[in-house]
């Protein structure tokens, strides 16, 4: 689909802190993606496809306390190089976004990364979402 595509290109554009943005179907299969030109992924491809088997199927799991506790908006997975977040984008299909996580090379104490702005990133994918 033509929006998604659009997805991954206002998200690349938006921050150039994004590494990696896909969006995969609910068994974990990459249908679109998009990596910055300046990167090399740090994990293989292989293995991020068995990563995103595994987030599909946590958010069909999730998807059975939905009525209890809401809709699941998006998790965050934190590593000192890198933070991976997946967001369902509606019954079948996932965004999945690898950010660089390296602090700032000036700072000279120990720090957990920087923070992610998923205020915007959500705003992106509500915008994208509706406008079809």
């Amino acid at each position: 689909m033509e929006k998604y595509e659009k997805l991954l290109n206002m998200l690349m554009d938006f921050n150039a802190d994004i590494r990696f943005a896909a969006v995969c179907d609910k068994n974990g299969e990459i249908l679109w993606n998009s990596k910055r030109n300046n990167v090399k992924n740090m994990v293989p491809l292989a293995d991020t496809k068995k990563s995103l088997q595994r987030a599909a199927s946590a958010w069909n799991e999730r998807s059975k306390i939905t009525n209890i506790v809401g809709k699941g908006l998006y998790v965050i997975a934190a590593y000192e190089k890198i933070k991976r977040i997946t967001i369902p984008l509606d019954n079948r299909h996932i965004l999945f976004i690898s950010i660089d996580n390296t602090p700032m090379k000036s700072a000279n104490k120990k720090s957990y990364g920087h923070l992610v702005e998923m205020g915007k990133i959500m705003s992106i994918v509500d915008f994208v979402n509706t406008a079809n």
